[in-house]
């Protein structure tokens, strides 16, 4: 077979050999989601024996502390795509300018955002009907957790440059010195000294300089900083920004949005069904992240490939992330479904949720083979300059589940309306390949002309 070649001369890779690049990204980026998602579970288990009034201001922060989480994500992913692009220009020397320009754009937005929650702590606490006992430390926590939350985005930011530039694996140590730097010094000065839940802004603190102190070693380490080095001012963080971040941050709430939408429509039929329903979701959550991360490494790929020029091997990228991510679907929807029962009782003590989550399982675990693929597809149109049109493409899913779920659900009297809308929604989405396809093939048309065009 003759090697196809792009319009700079440069080979495509085969597609055998692109599914091997992105599976050697994805498999640590996985690990280290799980860790994240392992360290907050074990978190809020430490947390609720502090006692209840701890687990109570916490859960009241949780909401507000999911937009410091947006914002972070939002510029995390940005910085990524701006490494990805660097390393396929073979530029090095730009990834530390990046990740400074980058985090003068946090310290802008996230300080904003501190003075806001800082100075409207107690009419938070008024709005959300805080007890009298809980108020003041209600107050207390959430403006040292808002400015403590400042100093996150130090690990964040190396780790999204470390992945961007192909350093999987040394962005996976970073996750894995930070969670056990917080988890540590929660169990020792929340548990062991008695602390309680003032432990949680002294060890985020720690955590996150020692985690930026880890991240700016690594980064050394993989030639991408060096001591000394100017960091000038680099204008087309911006551009990432409006064209990444925003619209990751608009899918992030889309996706809360969507969560409270669901609830409403659920409560009327019962505290079980609630219940059984956030387990399922939660369960479901855990089980399509490796789609999330699959697009992640997909797409670190495909912008690689862009800042080399290999506008050629942008097809054979985007096809060979969708068939990895069938395969590793098929298997996690199959297992998943036959599992459902198990996954369920583990996940809740109370039986009547239990079976409504098994239920929803039952219904809705086979779509997998299919949302982890859609899920691959939308994350790479975020990465790629597609945010548009993958807010769209959300916008209509989460909007339609919503909309037709309640009229099913009213029409049937029954709230399984709503598991079974889910489950023709998550079939029906696989139009997103579909989309996702043109407009990669409609990238390449305008950077293969864009190329051959005389100068």
């Amino acid at each position: 077979m003759t090697e196809h070649s792009d319009a700079r001369g440069l080979p495509d890779a085969p597609p055998t050999r692109v599914s091997r690049k992105i599976g050697r990204l994805a498999v640590p980026m996985v690990l280290g989601d799980l860790l994240g998602y392992l360290t907050m579970l074990t978190l809020v288990a430490m947390v609720g024996r502090m006692g209840d009034q701890a687990l109570y201001v916490r859960s009241l922060f949780l909401p507000l502390g999911m937009v410091f989480s947006a914002i972070n994500a939002a510029l995390a992913v940005s910085t990524q795509v701006a490494c990805s692009l660097s390393k396929g220009r073979e530029k090095p020397e730009d990834v530390f300018p990046l990740t400074v320009s980058m985090t003068k754009v946090w310290v802008v937005l996230g300080a904003s955002l501190t003075v806001v929650l800082s100075l409207g702590a107690p009419g938070f606490a008024h709005l959300f009907d805080v007890s009298d006992t809980a108020r003041s430390e209600f107050v207390w926590f959430l403006r040292w957790m808002s400015v403590v939350s400042l100093l996150g985005f130090g690990p964040a930011l190396c780790a999204s440059a470390l992945r961007g530039f192909g350093f999987a694996r040394q962005g996976l140590m970073l996750t894995l010195v930070s969670s056990f730097t917080e988890v540590a010094l929660v169990a020792w000065l929340g548990l062991g000294t008695g602390l309680g839940i003032d432990s949680l802004p002294v060890a985020a603190a720690v955590c996150a300089l020692a985690g930026t102190a880890a991240g700016l070693w690594l980064m050394r380490r993989a030639g991408l900083w060096r001591p000394g080095q100017r960091a000038p001012w680099r204008r087309e963080v911006l551009g990432h920004v409006r064209s990444v971040g925003v619209p990751v941050g608009a899918t992030l709430g889309l996706i809360s949005f969507y969560s409270l939408a669901l609830l409403w429509v659920l409560g009327p039929y019962g505290e079980a069904t609630v219940a059984g329903f956030s387990t399922a979701s939660s369960v479901q959550s855990l089980i399509l992240m490796p789609g999330i991360v699959l697009g992640s490494a997909t797409a670190i790929i495909f912008n690689q490939a862009r800042g080399a020029g290999a506008y050629g091997s942008l097809g054979v990228t985007y096809r060979s992330g969708i068939v990895l991510s069938f395969a590793v679907f098929a298997a996690i929807a199959v297992v998943t479904f036959f599992a459902r029962d198990a996954i369920a009782q583990v996940m809740t003590g109370d039986t009547d949720a239990a079976a409504v989550a098994s239920e929803y399982l039952g219904i809705v675990a086979l779509t997998y083979a299919v949302q982890g693929p859609v899920l691959v597809a939308l994350t790479l149109l975020e990465h790629i300059g597609g945010g548009r049109l993958a807010v769209l493409l959300n916008a209509v899913y989460f909007g339609g589940n919503v909309v037709v779920g309640a009229w099913v659900c009213a029409a049937s009297d029954s709230p399984h309306g709503m598991y079974w809308t889910v489950a023709v929604f998550n079939v029906v989405g696989a139009n997103v390949l579909v989309a996702a396809a043109a407009f990669v093939n409609k990238q390449v048309r305008q950077n293969t002309l864009a190329e051959a065009a005389p100068l």
